[in-house]
Formats: C-alpha cells, sequence, structure tokens
C-alpha cells in the first residue's frame, strides 16, 4: 500500500467514527477497508488521544460484543475528555 493510500485509508476511517459510534466491523462495511488495517488506524488514534469507546455492546453485522467507538470529542466519556486537554477537568 502506498502512502497516498494509507492517508486516504486513515482519513476515511477517522470521518466515519466521528458520524456516530460504530464498531471496527461497520466501518469496514462503510468505508470498504479492511477491518485489520482498521484496527491499526484506531491503534494509532487512540495513541494520539483522538478516538474514545463510548459504549460496549453488541455488533449489530456479527452478532458479537463489540465496543462502539467515536472520534467525536463531543462524544467523548468524562475521563477521555480530561486526557484530551492534558488532565485539566
Amino acid at each position: 500500500m502506498d502512502d497516498n493510500t494509507k492517508r486516504n485509508q486513515v482519513r476515511k476511517t477517522f470521518l466515519c467514527l466521528n458520524e456516530q459510534p460504530r464498531t471496527r466491523l461497520q466501518v469496514a462495511e462503510i468505508t470498504g477497508i479492511r477491518r485489520a488495517n482498521i484496527c491499526w488506524y484506531i491503534r494509532d488514534f487512540r495513541e494520539r488521544n483522538q478516538v474514545a469507546v463510548v459504549k460496549k455492546g453488541i455488533d449489530p453485522i456479527s452478532k458479537h460484543p463489540a465496543e462502539f467507538l467515536t472520534t467525536d470529542p463531543d462524544l467523548f466519556p468524562d475521563e477521555n475528555k480530561a486526557d484530551l486537554f492534558g488532565g485539566m477537568e
């Protein structure tokens, strides 16, 4: 995969999670990006405090337990908002 393709996939993943909380599998289905790649991108978002788990529930596609993630800071749980702003409360 070239750098331009990766950048586009990262952007699509971020925007998909910004629209509403979704599971990794939902993002893969919507964007057409392999779920393995999405997992790596989410790991990178986590390292930069750009993603948060909104809730845990049943994935509507796989019917298995999953995390519903978001990149929208307005939807981050309170403990993540403190991290986003350097520990300020």
